[in-house]
């Protein structure tokens, strides 16, 4: 659909609004910065790239064949609780990766996957001095790969408009690996970055793995 291709060029937007607060506000309000205090609950929304792979399962002996290296949005949204106080947390993760591309002509195909995971997130610096935003996080869970086939609406005269001719989903589990930093601006507010990579294996009749490493730029809320 058209919306769905502009979001790149929307998101790039957002990002770079993102980053110029991420880096304006703290060297602006310095004296203003809280402590890197985590001891309740937790939630935070992210949003970015990603460079991610799909290997397609083909034929009767599972034949597989992976696309080149694909770039798309990755959306974030988690919630959870600090489990020892500003050291780890654990929450419940839900990470996306998309992307569409054209295939036989006008028609489209669009990919999207993504996992419900439990994540564990350590903070070993000192919550006192800056150190204390450096984190690692490492998680499992399950995920969903969406493949959906799309032609030019009949309604649409000017071929902005898609529908939907096929779609299937298919479950698998996953996993990840990451770290990043967050820059706290208040005492219940912080921004910041990570990079993860995220790993689906799926071995089913469409999907039979994907691979994400999504570079985000995050918000958290502690309270």
């Amino acid at each position: 659909m058209k919306v769905f291709e502009q979001i790149n060029g929307r998101l790039g937007a957002v990002i770079l609004a993102m980053v110029l607060v991420m880096v304006l506000l703290p060297i602006h309000q310095a004296k203003a910065l809280a402590p890197n205090e985590r001891g309740g609950m937790i939630f935070g929304i992210g949003l970015g790239y990603s460079p991610g792979k799909v290997t397609f399962t083909q034929g009767t002996e599972g034949d597989a064949v992976a696309t080149d290296w694909k770039t798309g949005a990755t959306p974030q949204i988690r919630i959870g609780y600090a489990v020892i106080r500003d050291r780890l947390s654990l929450t419940l993760t839900n990470q996306q990766w998309m992307y569409e591309q054209g295939i036989l002509a006008d028609d489209k195909l669009r990919v999207n996957t993504q996992n419900w995971s439990l994540v564990f997130t350590y903070f070993p610096g000192n919550p006192q001095t800056f150190a204390g935003g450096i984190y690692i996080l490492a998680g499992g869970g399950i995920s969903n790969s969406r493949l959906t086939l799309l032609e030019p609406s009949p309604d649409d005269p000017y071929g902005n408009m898609f529908e939907e001719v096929f779609k299937q989903d298919e479950r698998g589990t996953s996993y990840q690996i990451g770290a990043g930093y967050e820059f706290r601006l208040t005492r219940l507010f912080a921004a910041g970055v990570s990079v993860s990579y995220i790993h689906h294996p799926v071995d089913g009749a469409i999907f039979q793995d994907t691979t994400a490493i999504p570079v985000n730029l995050t918000l958290n809320w502690y309270w």
